[in-house]
């Protein structure tokens, strides 16, 4: 297994040199592979990166971005990012790669799909979309991007750059140009073959316009916000430059473009019943990256303005009043929950917990909550009930596990603690420190049978996995 690690560890501050920086490395990548096997051959299940692997580059860059401290974690919002694609995802046959939707702590306008199905989005170019249906637009157009695996085939078609000028960039990148600096000399290196990269370029985008479309309109979105969010962006650029524009650079906006998305529409009638939720979490998403709130714009907002000012109890009003009018909306009743929390209310914050899985008993983050505020208040065997049930149905989640770390470690259970810590760090995306706490309880004299045969087929998991990578 190639260790990207060194390669990451010089990475300077700016999320966009870090990418690009990426990107570059990518390139000298495949072409030491091509050097060494011959010619490229044809990018499929069958080419130089195999799915696996595709996926393993993909998870070591987004596992750098997160440690680096790049990616929003707020699970409220994390769930609805990952719901808006996993809606898109549901009209997608055949699908081979298991995708990971996550918004990136960055002002500017921009989204990206790496490789392996990791897809980001600025949280600039969610605050300036207008509707769930534009920012559903941009997710399905890099779903189809990584689909059609444009970003293998253009490092299939940069692999004849010599790795001296790649070295050029990366001295460029490295002596503090930033992604200017780096996209000069890229098209300076390279002049020869500049146009046909772009051209190469252009005719990936037609064909994510194409399949994206496709998508949007297949999971019942509107396609005209491809097109709105095209004409949005168009205008953005004309006023602003393009070079404020991140997203522009690598997705160019034409006339032409924008013409062959509106042939493609065809009419929208709203079939969804599900509520749109897309300005309550574009509030959200607001609170938690802007320093202050004004006190204007929605409700909601402004209770989250009072929240961030420190004023809880007349936050709790007006989230009060909200949640009496819709009892079911999961927002209004989370973010309520949590401010009656703040103020020393547990029980009325239980209540509400209480009521909303009543409506929607499968609620992860409910869940978690509740279990939590059962902690707090010493009933641990409750909880305990709770991150139990949560394991059996979210066995994937590591939240699960790091409570049930937690609680186990409150009832003096350490082999349960251990089995805990394992999972959490099998699922966090370190198997080495996953394996040595597995070996350990193999070798404890208090495990049970039904626990030792679960640990061997986890580690016979790892081990798999790992081979595979080799």
């Amino acid at each position: 297994m190639t260790n990207l690690r060194p390669f990451f560890q010089i990475l300077r501050q700016s999320f966009k040199g870090f990418y690009f920086l990426f990107l570059v490395f990518y390139s000298i990548y495949v072409s030491s592979i091509a050097q060494a096997e011959g010619e490229l051959p044809d990018l499929g299940e069958n080419s130089v990166f195999n799915i696996e692997q595709e996926a393993e580059i993909g998870r070591q860059v987004y596992q750098q971005l997160f440690e680096r401290g790049l990616i929003e974690t707020h699970p409220l919002l994390d769930r609805y990012i990952n719901d808006l694609g996993a809606r898109l995802l549901s009209v997608v046959d055949n699908r081979v790669r298991d995708y990971r939707f996550f918004i990136i702590r960055d002002s500017s306008i921009n989204a990206f799909a790496l490789p392996g199905g990791y897809i980001g989005v600025n949280a600039g170019l969610i605050l300036r979309a207008k509707s769930q249906h534009q920012l559903a637009s941009v997710l399905a157009h890099e779903i189809a991007h990584v689909r059609l695996r444009h970003g293998m085939k253009l490092m299939e078609k940069s692999a004849g750059v010599n790795n001296a000028t790649m070295l050029t960039i990366l001295a460029g990148l490295l002596a503090g140009g930033g992604s200017d600096l780096g996209a000069a000399l890229v098209y300076g290196g390279t002049a020869g073959g500049q146009q046909a990269m772009i051209n190469y370029t252009r005719d990936f985008e037609y064909e994510a316009d194409r399949i994206g479309i496709s998508l949007l309109q297949g999971a019942d979105f509107d396609g005209r916000g491809m097109v709105e969010f095209f004409t949005l962006l168009a205008k953005a650029s004309g006023n602003t430059g393009v070079q404020n524009i991140e997203y522009l650079r690598t997705h160019p906006v034409s006339d032409n473009r924008i013409s062959e998305a509106e042939a493609r529409l065809r009419p929208y009638s709203n079939p969804s019943s599900a509520p749109d939720y897309f300005p309550l979490f574009q509030d959200y998403l607001l609170y938690t990256s802007s320093e202050s709130l004004g006190l204007s714009g929605s409700r909601f907002r402004q209770a989250l303005a009072k929240i961030k000012s420190g004023n809880e109890s007349s936050a709790s009003e007006l989230l009060d009043t909200l949640y009496r009018q819709e009892g079911d909306n999961s927002w209004y009743g989370y973010v309520y929950a949590e401010n009656l929390e703040l103020t020393g209310r547990q029980n009325e914050a239980e209540q509400v917990y209480r009521q909303l899985l009543e409506i929607y008993p499968d609620d992860l983050l409910v869940s978690l909550n509740l279990m939590r505020l059962l902690k707090t208040t010493g009933r641990i065997d409750a909880a305990l009930l709770i991150a139990r049930r949560l394991e059996n149905r979210y066995p994937q989640d590591r939240a699960v596990y790091f409570e049930l770390v937690g609680i186990y470690q409150q009832l003096d259970e350490d082999l349960l603690k251990m089995m805990a810590q394992a999972d959490y760090h099998r699922l966090s995306g370190y198997p080495d420190q996953a394996m040595r706490l597995y070996s350990r309880i193999l070798g404890s004299p208090d495990i049970d049978q039904v626990t030792e045969s679960r640990v061997k087929e986890k580690l016979a998991e790892l081990d798999r996995h790992r081979s595979g990578k080799m």
